[in-house]
């Protein structure tokens, strides 16, 4: 890759797939999208995702992780698509708009707010990282607060769930849906709102009832945006970037990279207690932001991740101040084994995949928490983007390369409830840098190399959105 080509494409997209662009900042309505090819029969339903977006100026030095709640819908009705946003309509927005400014302060940083909003209790919900739908409602998730529920068919905001006697203030950003039971399980960190080492696992059933929670201890502070569940073990990532209340209230960011610090790997049998049963491996040299999938071969517990050598959340500084270098930031497939029947020094294996980097996995969920065989991620092999394909089975690599544009998050939908695994269709949101627009492309997930069987075009770009979900008609 050339030195002159990385850098300009990296102000656009950094490694981790967060999109570094202008914000929206109006909500839209389109209704019979322009679409080249024809959608396939089997898509009846909506996709729906969130993102973070800024109805008011931002703070100099501030993240994306801190916008608003931008949900958008991609409404497929008999060959047919129309699409539609709106901001999720949080406490702190309806403040914000009510004052008509901007009152809240930089990331999970009260102490930066206007003295005219303090204390709010969901002052940190935004709804920005996943639309998450389960037992037919819609939730928009961060992992630092309790998720408000929306309309799945107008966006509207309803208000936040009801968690029953939940004592957790933060249900993770990604949550896994049990596909044999429908159970929804989840857990937090900083499960009482300060940066601790307190911790809760929470499980609701398919209907959405509280039926387990469990507190449990971290190694450290740390980081932890996603985790790995399979049918017979929990798997509790934490990584070395640390939260401080004291540099909080000296002004500084939420989390701080510690290179000397290793990642911490919490695994414990799926059934058990937390505050017992858990065992960590400490695994150094490693940052992960998302996990394609977890299951369990024996005595062995394996996590697919994109992950990378240093702080791929390259918009947090280290401990002395510096932001990541790019080469320390890119994440590549990687298959890492924890061996159980072996002590915690012998007991961890790295694969990293051959030309997969990126992030953003996805696979098909009717297999998750199980052995599967194919996986797919958001491509970011500078100069070359695009959506990656890996069959486990063989290794090979499959790419569906893009050319002046940058796909999102690729998310997997089954062409019927009974097909195989990965028959199915991969939904994308492409940038088109030149061009300033977006457009929603719809793969044969079987093979993304093949030409989109259908595209569906936008007359405007479209701010960075996190994690969607299916929504079957």
């Amino acid at each position: 890759m050339g030195d002159d080509t990385v850098p300009e494409i990296f102000h656009l997209y950094d490694s981790f797939g967060l999109q570094k662009r202008p914000t929206m900042r109006f909500e839209a309505d389109v209704f019979e999208c322009e679409v080249e090819g024809e959608i396939p029969a089997e898509l009846e339903g909506s996709y729906v995702r969130t993102g973070g977006d800024r109805q008011y100026p931002s703070l100099e030095d501030d993240i994306i992780l801190n916008g608003d709640g931008l949900v958008s819908s991609f409404r497929f009705e008999n060959g047919h698509v129309s699409f539609r946003s709106r901001y999720v309509q949080t406490e702190r927005l309806q403040a914000e708009r009510a004052a008509r400014r901007r009152l809240y302060g930089h990331y999970r940083n009260p102490h930066t707010d206007d003295p005219t909003v303090s204390n709010l209790p969901q002052r940190d919900n935004t709804g920005n990282t996943y639309a998450f739908a389960h037992h037919g409602e819609l939730f928009m998730l961060r992992e630092d607060s309790r998720p408000y529920r929306v309309d799945p068919e107008t966006l509207e905001t309803l208000g936040e769930g009801q968690w029953g006697d939940l004592r957790s203030t933060a249900l993770t950003a990604h949550p896994k849906i049990d596909p044999v039971t429908g159970e929804w399980w989840s857990y937090g960190v900083f499960a009482g709102g300060e940066p601790t080492t307190d911790a809760s696992l929470h499980v609701f059933d398919k209907h959405g009832k509280l039926v387990r929670e469990q507190w449990f201890h971290t190694p450290f502070p740390g980081l932890s945006h996603d985790w790995g569940v399979t049918r017979e073990h929990l798997v509790f990532p934490i990584m070395p970037l640390t939260a401080s209340e004291a540099r909080l209230r000296e002004g500084g960011q939420y989390y701080q990279y510690d290179p000397d610090l290793p990642s911490a790997w919490g695994i414990m049998p799926r059934n058990g207690d937390p505050a017992t049963d858990m065992r960590w491996f400490h695994v150094p040299g490693l940052v992960l932001g998302h996990i394609m999938n977890a299951y369990t071969d024996g005595d062995k517990v394996v996590v697919d991740t994109p992950c990378s050598p240093g702080n791929c959340f390259s918009f947090f500084k280290d401990k002395h101040g510096n932001q990541p270098t790019m080469p320390e930031t890119i994440t590549q497939l990687t298959r890492i084994t924890f061996d159980l029947s072996k002590s915690a020094d012998e007991a961890v294996t790295l694969e990293p995949v051959t030309g997969a980097l990126g992030d953003m996995p996805r696979i098909d969920d009717r297999f998750a928490m199980s052995k599967y065989r194919t996986g797919y991620f958001s491509l970011r092999a500078f100069p070359e983007m695009g959506v990656g394909q890996i069959d486990w089975d063989t290794g090979d690599l499959t790419v569906h390369s893009l050319t002046g544009a940058a796909a999102q998050e690729p998310l997997f939908v089954p062409r019927s409830a009974d097909s195989a695994e990965g028959d199915g269709f991969i939904l994308t949101v492409v940038d088109r840098f030149e061009e300033r627009r977006a457009e929603l492309l719809i793969l044969d997930a079987r093979d993304v190399s093949r030409p989109p069987l259908a595209t569906v075009k936008l007359p405007f770009g479209l701010p960075m959105a996190f994690h969607g979900s299916w929504i079957p008609a």
